[in-house]
């Protein structure tokens, strides 16, 4: 077994698990890093950030997490990144039983993060998030708008990147909506929709590693444009291509309000969403069990959360001191499917890559 401890990033190849690794390659670490990919070209993209890269299952195939599992055991890892929302419901059913330490909350808090019926349950006392109800026909559609005011944000309760959402005037639109994914739905179990009162203001984002219950690091961005957002008929595709980073302090006893009522002892990572209201309010969407934001552009800001939580939760090269507060705001982000990310400090500035060389 190698000397240095192993790091395992799933989903390596993808947009996520490659700015995760480039996170890790940044902080000029030395552990070994390895990941996980379902395709070759997925393996190739990620090969230079890694020690080395196996082929899984995709996470929604069944032998998933037994794959994943013997994979831990059989590399030793010390650590893992779980990266995307499949592989999270994948390992849900055995997450408790898990030894290896992993990047997303135990079995209780990753309920509401999989799930935004349990958490808009588990966070409905505190007034902080929208106003939710769940519907199932025309009937209880009219209702909602009734109750909820015209338009009202439709989507379903499971997925991930907006699964579902759209916003409906009336309740003939969402009732044609929700029938139209229920018959592309092949799963065993009957899906939960949720209309929520619309917000139409900022698309917020407050990401936060915590360990044995205890806040260790923070910071927020907002997101400005999508990929496909001009053929997504909500305008949202959940994939951003253009963000920046902003002042946390309006938002951070919301968030972490919302990360305690949602999981009675946090651990890992929480990626908290937020929107606002017609009055500029921030009220919690969703919380994520994994890098959900642009861990990069954090990494270039200067809060590195993928190194935060391998120090974090390993305890090593470091003092667990982590200042948050050299943060450079209004750092933006932009991303395409043709160049590598590209950042700038103000409008003033020019555009730069980074370099992931020491």
């Amino acid at each position: 077994m190698p000397d240095r401890p192993t790091i395992l990033v799933t989903a390596c190849g993808s947009s996520i698990g490659l700015e995760v690794l480039r996170c890790l390659k940044l902080a000029h670490r030395n552990e070994r890093i390895i990941g996980t990919e379902v395709s070759t070209w997925g393996q190739q993209l990620a090969l230079p950030y890694c020690d080395d890269v196996i082929i899984l299952p995709r996470g929604d195939e069944p032998e998933y997490a037994h794959k994943l599992k013997h994979v831990f055991e059989s590399e030793n890892v010390a650590l893992a990144f779980i990266n995307t929302e499949p592989e999270l419901e994948a390992i849900y059913p055995v997450r408790d039983q898990i030894q290896t330490k992993l990047s997303c909350p135990l079995q209780f808090g990753l309920t509401a993060c999989l799930s935004k019926q349990v958490l808009h349950d588990r966070l409905k006392s505190a007034s902080i998030t929208a106003k939710t109800m769940v519907v199932d026909d025309a009937r209880d559609l009219a209702t909602a708008l009734q109750t909820l005011g015209t338009p009202v944000w439709l989507r379903c309760a499971v997925g991930p990147r907006g699964r579902g959402s759209i916003v409906i005037k009336t309740a003939d639109e969402g009732a044609f909506w929700i029938d139209y994914w229920r018959r592309q739905n092949t799963g065993d179990s009957p899906d939960v929709w949720l209309a929520h009162e619309y917000l139409p203001g900022r698309n917020l984002n407050w990401t936060s590693v915590w360990n044995n219950g205890q806040l260790v690091a923070s910071a927020a961005g907002e997101r400005l444009k999508y990929f496909m957002a001009q053929v997504a008929i909500s305008g949202v595709t959940g994939n951003v291509s253009h963000c920046q980073l902003i002042d946390s302090s309006e938002i951070q006893n919301t968030a972490i309000q919302a990360v305690m009522l949602a999981d009675d002892h946090p651990q890992g990572i929480y990626a908290v969403d937020l929107r606002e209201d017609i009055n500029g309010k921030a009220l919690v969407t969703e919380i994520n069990a994994r890098n959900a934001f642009r861990p990069l552009l954090y990494a270039a800001g200067g809060v590195n959360f993928p190194a935060i939580l391998v120090e974090s939760l390993l305890g090593i090269d470091g003092n667990g001191d982590f200042n948050c507060e050299q943060i450079t705001l209004g750092l933006e982000m932009v991303r395409g499917m043709d160049f590598a990310p590209m950042f700038r400090e103000t409008s003033d500035t020019p555009w730069r890559a980074l370099s992931y060389e020491s």
